[in-house]
């Protein structure tokens, strides 16, 4: 796991309304600890805590994914392994050395969990497809000088952050909502660690983008 030091926690107020709920959910990621963060952020990261809080009691979830799970979760396992082949296309440059080296065979062991860990989720269902898109996009920002590399990393994460994000608002089985919410927060804290890596100061850059487009399987 990557802690990044030194680093500003924000106090905000909370304000009932979409965008702030997730300004103050994309701040508070800087100083959540992991142990229990998924579940206590995923009612300001999704907005649906109060809606759960008011709607009548009804059937509760499934634990097991659903068969829409199953097609989302082995969506988000393809975009993990692109990744796990992207930090390996940049492991394999000269321009990864010394401590650069160290922190991106950590962030590259993360997604190979994240690959392990839906795969233990789905079973024989798992996929175990690369998502071939996500790696034609950054490829070259991998292979290319640290400057190159450091900022294809912080979209790859951002780009992996705001596609669990939309895959948790999906998913119906909390197994696999509990699992996708802890990746999207350990890899929100690999694009403080990436942007501070690049020598960004600014708060707002030092989180991921949450500008970034979430990637999205195929219908039909």
């Amino acid at each position: 796991m990557i802690v990044s030091k030194g680093l500003p926690l924000v106090d905000m107020d909370v304000t009932d309304n979409a965008e702030s709920r997730s300004t103050f959910a994309r701040r508070s990621v800087l100083g959540v600890g992991l142990g229990g963060a998924a579940m206590s952020l995923l009612p300001l990261l999704f907005g649906r805590g109060t809606a759960a809080a008011s709607a009548p009691a009804a059937t509760a979830p499934p634990l097991r994914p659903t068969d829409d799970d199953v097609a989302l979760l082995g969506f988000a396992q393809g975009v993990e392994m692109a990744a796990r082949a992207l930090y390996d296309k940049a492991l394999g440059t000269s321009s990864m050395s010394g401590s650069d080296r160290d922190v991106f065979v950590t962030l590259r062991e993360s997604h190979e969990a994240y690959v392990q860990a839906l795969s233990g989720l789905l079973g024989r269902q798992a996929p175990l497809q690369v998502n071939e898109d996500v790696v034609a996009l950054l490829e070259a920002g991998f292979t290319g000088g640290t400057a190159d590399v450091l900022a294809a990393a912080y979209t790859l994460e951002s780009t992996a952050v705001a596609t669990h994000r939309d895959i948790l608002r999906e998913l119906q089985g909390t197994d696999g909502a509990n699992l996708v919410a802890s990746i999207l927060v350990i890899e929100a804290r690999h694009g403080t660690v990436l942007a501070a890596m690049a020598g960004k100061t600014d708060l707002d850059e030092l989180l991921v983008n949450e500008e970034a487009a979430a990637l999205a399987p195929a219908k039909g």
